[in-house]
């Protein structure tokens, strides 16, 4: 059966690179010299072509007569000659004698007589051997020595993978039969093949029994060591592919694997062991080795060498052989490999050039893969084309051509490993060097990194320090500025207690009936009283403004606590009219709180309230204390400008002055003070506003236990 050229893959996934080939040249000379990988490999081949081309008979201690001469042919394109026929001396002039001691007929479907005339040398008994096993019918008809041209005087010997397996005790792997030689006889052999399903090729060889015993012996050590080599190639790759799982491992395993299937069959082995009795399904099992061989080679070489981008029609071309062998594998199985076989084998020879080209193209990509595989693929353009070129009947050539596909498929799965293991190696030492390239450069990172987290330190250590001196110094500011509140209220309360004690003597002194003088005395007292609560108010807001705010808690009447908020926003502040509205439920409520802060909080709603109102009328202003669940809540309600909505959610940020603020006075302080007293108090403050309409702001205080 013809093998299938095996397209092997690369070293590489197809995308090496230039700095890839940067590193294997920058590896030591022992990594870039695959000399001695081609001198052993070489030296391999050399042993193997050595071993075919000796003589055909090992030496003997009789000799027996070479069959060089002794053989000649005769084609029945009718497929109706019998022996007797043949026998005929007009036929027997028939013959064509040929050169050599085997038979190539290439893919024929006629049926082929061959005669062999052996002059005997000594008296002995010879054993002829025959192979391939796998043609389907071979008759061997066999005489005495000089026994008369007679139908009777032959025997008749039947055997072909089409029949069972010869039980004469020799070798199943060759067809084996005895001759009876004589000295200064002739001894006449005549054999008939007819094969329907794979090339017609036949290889003589006679020996003694000693030799043949012998050469058997040796041929299946040969044969053993080849397939225990490709074997431990096989897992080699695997193995490999264990340990960098890119695709051209499992890829070369499988090319393995087929080159070994396709030799269990040419070899034999699948005759004996795999279909003893059924010749179709060995014919099948040969055929589908050879074209599922062709597909599976032309997908790996396309995806290994990434020709769909690199070399667009050298990709279809593969994908067109690949598809010739989907449709070898359909003949294969319906018994026509007869009429695939030529053209497939033509197309084997095609693409195993095309594969050497390839390999050539790329001789320097990859350094010493690439050269690898460039022998590689030259090895294997050369054994295929001889194995392939006598599979199509080429008859000049020699015997030992039937095997350079083995051995250049040996020489191919060497090299091509080899250069796997190179690719291996270049990567580990890569690993290596860019491991020690990365610690390099993690410990260089590492000491930046260092010096930088110690000059971020002394950088955090400065700020943390300037930060705690600012804060020092705004405390001390703000510690000052309630300090000299604290003095100016004091120093403002003296004259103020001796101009209300002397307007209180005028008051006294004045006649009753005095009406217009006491009502200046009563405008001057609620002026004075006026002065001495925004002296109080204004030093209360000087002790929350700052970070040391802490709240004096104690338990408070909510009710008690906003009609006092409301007495003191009336007499501070001028203007519209504050109605105070109290549920009942929450004037008996209680809460935790600092009594001081919160009026605070009432007197700047009040406060703003008023100022926002004057801006649009004299609408009166709503305080009202309500009870909702556990909370109580302080409302102010007014019917002002209103605030607008972009500016709501800055409402309560400090120094914060809204649209409408330029009009009135301010510093944008006193809705940041409610905020951080009432959460302070562990409460919430919220605000509604509708620009034109008011403004509502709402205080909730959870209730005391």
């Amino acid at each position: 059966m013809t093998p299938a050229p095996t397209i092997l893959p690369a070293t590489d996934d197809g995308a090496a690179t230039r700095s890839g080939m940067a590193s294997v040249a920058a590896l030591p000379p022992r990594h870039r010299r695959p000399r001695l990988w081609l001198a052993v490999l070489a030296a391999m081949l050399a042993f193997g072509i050595a071993y075919l081309a000796l003589p055909e008979s090992p030496p003997r201690p009789a000799p027996l007569p070479s069959l060089n001469g002794t053989i000649s042919v005769l084609s029945d394109p009718a497929s109706s000659l019998s022996l007797a026929e043949i026998l005929d001396s007009a036929k027997q002039a028939e013959f064509r004698p040929i050169q050599g001691a085997h038979v190539n007929f290439g893919f024929t479907r006629t049926p082929v007589w061959i005669r062999m005339e052996l002059p005997g040398r000594v008296t002995k008994q010879a054993i002829l051997s025959l192979a391939p096993n796998f043609l389907d019918y071979v008759d061997v008809y066999t005489a005495a020595p000089d026994a008369p041209l007679s139908v009777e005087r032959f025997t008749r010997h039947e055997m072909g993978d089409r029949r069972p397996l010869p039980r004469d005790g020799l070798s199943a792997l060759d067809y084996a039969i005895r001759l009876d030689l004589a000295e200064g006889a002739t001894t006449r052999v005549f054999i008939r093949v007819r094969n329907g399903n794979s090339a017609t090729y036949l290889h003589l060889r006679l020996a003694s029994a000693e030799g043949y015993a012998a050469g058997a012996a040796l041929d299946a050590s040969l044969y053993g060591a080849w397939l225990g080599g490709m074997g431990v190639l096989l897992v080699t790759q695997l193995v490999f592919f264990y340990f960098d799982r890119k695709a051209q491992y499992p890829l070369l395993a499988a090319s393995t694997l087929g080159i070994m299937l396709i030799y269990m069959g040419n070899l034999g082995y699948s005759r004996v062991y795999l279909f003893p009795e059924n010749g179709a399904a060995n014919d099948a099992f040969l055929g589908f080795n050879a074209w599922a061989g062709l597909t599976a080679s032309a997908i790996a070489y396309m995806r290994i060498l990434d020709l769909r981008n690199r070399a667009p029609l050298l990709h279809r071309l593969y994908q067109g052989s690949a598809a010739a062998g989907l449709v070898g594998v359909g003949f294969a199985f319906a018994g026509l490999n007869m009429i695939f076989g030529p053209i497939g084998t033509v197309l084997g020879i095609v693409m195993a050039c095309v594969n050497m080209v390839q390999g050539l193209r790329q001789w320097s990509d990859e350094g010493a893969a690439s050269r690898l595989r460039g022998a590689a693929f030259s090895a294997l353009c050369v054994g295929a084309f001889l194995t392939m070129a006598q599979r199509l009947g080429v008859a000049w050539l020699p015997h030992w051509a039937i095997h350079s596909y083995g051995i250049a498929g040996l020489f191919l799965t060497v090299l091509l490993t080899g250069a796997l293991a190179v690719r291996l190696r270049d990567a580990e030492a890569l690993t290596l060097r860019m491991k020690d390239e990365a610690l390099r450069h993690a410990q260089l990172a590492e000491n930046i990194a260092a010096g930088l987290v110690e000059e971020r330190t002394r950088e955090l250590v400065d700020a943390r320090r300037i930060a705690e001196d600012a804060l020092r110094l705004e405390k001390q500011s703000q510690l000052q500025q309630v300090r000299f509140l604290e003095v100016v209220s004091h120093q403002y309360r003296t004259p103020l207690a001796a101009i209300r004690s002397s307007i209180d003597s005028i008051g006294l002194a004045l006649p009753p009936d005095d009406g217009a003088n006491q009502g200046r005395i009563e405008r001057i007292r609620r002026a004075i009283a006026r002065l001495v609560e925004m002296l109080e108010i204004n030093l209360a807001r000087s002790r929350v403004q700052g970070p040391s705010f802490r709240p004096r808690i104690a338990h408070v009447n909510a009710g008690a606590l906003v009609v006092a908020a409301h007495q003191r926003a009336c007499d501070l502040l001028s203007g519209p009219t504050i109605k105070l509205l109290i549920e009942p439920r929450a004037a008996q409520a209680t809460i935790v709180a600092d009594e001081g802060m919160m009026e605070l909080v009432i007197i700047n709603l009040l406060e703003n309230a008023v100022k926002f109102t004057a801006l649009k009328g004299s609408e009166p202003i709503a305080l009202a204390l309500g009870l909702a669940g556990e909370e109580i809540t302080i409302t102010v309600t007014d019917r002002g400008c209103g605030i607008p909505a972009s500016e709501l959610p800055g409402a309560f940020v400090l120094g914060a002055r809204g649209r409408y603020s330029e009009a009135v006075e301010g510093s944008g302080l006193g809705l940041f003070l409610v905020k951080k007293i009432v959460t302070a108090h562990d409460g919430r403050v919220s605000i509604e506003s509708s620009e034109g309409e008011g403004t509502t702001v709402r205080v909730a205080l959870p209730t005391a236990p």
